[in-house]
């Protein structure tokens, strides 16, 4: 029974925590690297038109280079996260399994958004030139790692880069919604702090993405432990 419900706790905390790290993510992206996004391709798609429709190529080619990060990360990715090994645990609040190939692309995904943190700080919070389209692919692969692996978690997962339907459900069936509004309002609070510490203090403005999926990632894992192999 204890580790039943220590298992769900964790369940309850992950996706929030991804939540935020993406809405850091898509906050810093838009803000300092070319005013696009790295998670939300329906976004990127619009503005990849306005740059092509307006007779402006060259404001296309942010956008192009976070949807060809993004699709690229979702198709590799997708299939290993689905396949990259058998059921490690199920999860506390809907009994799906989560397989090694989940953790794995949560951890690929830790790695880049630590990379960029790193790459970020030596930067002193001004990315320019072509780096700026360096981090933009990086920080698209790591949220299309994300994604991927909330499709391969399957009635686990839940978007946790993007949330258009998650709203529209949540404003249609407000009462059976509380699960879509943490993970919402976890998505603002990332993009807050993001805005914040980009303006006082930019140079550490990429730490919080690593360190919150981080957390996801560990709280994942002590599930892990907690669940009997299946």
């Amino acid at each position: 029974m204890l580790k039943t419900c220590a298992a769900r706790m964790s369940d309850v905390a992950v996706l929030p925590l991804l939540a935020a790290a993406a809405g850091a993510v898509d906050a810093l992206a838009f803000i300092a690297l070319g005013h696009v996004f790295a998670g939300v391709m329906t976004g990127n798609l619009i503005l990849l038109a306005i740059g092509l429709g307006s007779g402006s190529p060259g404001d296309a080619a942010f956008p192009l280079v976070a949807l060809a990060g993004f699709a690229l990360s979702v198709v590799v990715a997708g299939r290993f996260c689905r396949t990259g090994g058998g059921p490690r645990t199920k999860s506390g609040a809907t009994g799906a399994a989560w397989s090694d190939g989940v953790f794995v692309c949560l951890a690929v995904e830790v790695t880049l958004l630590a990379a960029v943190g790193v790459t970020w700080a030596a930067a002193e919070g001004h990315p320019d030139g072509d780096g700026r389209a360096v981090l933009i692919a990086v920080l698209s692969v790591a949220m299309g790692l994300q994604t991927a692996a909330m499709f391969a978690a399957g009635p686990s997962g839940a978007p946790t880069t993007y949330f258009t339907g998650t709203l529209s459900s949540l404003l249609t069936d407000p009462a059976g919604g509380r699960p879509a509004a943490v993970r919402l309002a976890a998505l603002l609070a990332g993009a807050v702090g993001a805005a914040a510490l980009r303006t006082w203090v930019p140079a550490w403005a990429a730490l919080p993405p690593p360190l919150l999926a981080a957390g996801a990632l560990a709280l994942a894992l002590s599930a892990a432990s907690r669940e009997p192999e299946p």
